[in-house]
Formats: structure tokens, C-alpha cells, sequence
């Protein structure tokens, strides 16, 4: 029987909330996450929690290199 993989990312990262955009696309790079230069993932799908409510001053990047939700044999 399949088994579906949902929240298993690929690779997750935590940035400050007020990085600027050239050193948020660096980090990105630097952790493995294809993104061009808007920072949209090149593949695989790139989730983003932004920061909300002055709680957590940080932003959570998830990638997963397939897509969410694939079927794993």
C-alpha cells in the first residue's frame, strides 16, 4: 500500500523577518533551494510562513524537491 509524504520537506530554513531581499536569496541558495532571482523555487514547491503577528520575528522557508502530497512507492 502507498503511503503519502505531506510534510516531510526536503530542506527548511528560518530567516529574520526584516533580511533584506539580495540576503534572503543568498541564504536560500546557500541552503540548497533552487530559487530564481524573485525567489520563486526553480522546482519542487517552496512554502512560506511569513512572520505574523510580532510573535516570531522570523520567516520559514520549506522546500520540497517533489511535489507535496506525492504518492511514495
Amino acid at each position: 500500500m502507498s503511503r503519502r509524504t505531506i510534510h516531510n520537506a526536503t530542506v527548511t530554513l528560518k530567516l529574520p523577518f526584516d533580511i533584506g531581499a539580495h540576503a534572503e536569496l543568498a541564504a536560500l541558495r546557500a541552503a540548497g533551494i533552487p530559487v530564481d532571482a524573485t525567489g520563486n523555487a526553480q522546482h519542487g514547491f517552496l512554502f512560506v510562513r511569513l512572520s505574523n503577528d510580532g510573535r516570531s520575528r522570523n520567516n520559514i522557508f520549506r522546500w520540497f524537491a517533489g511535489e507535496v502530497g506525492q504518492v511514495q512507492g
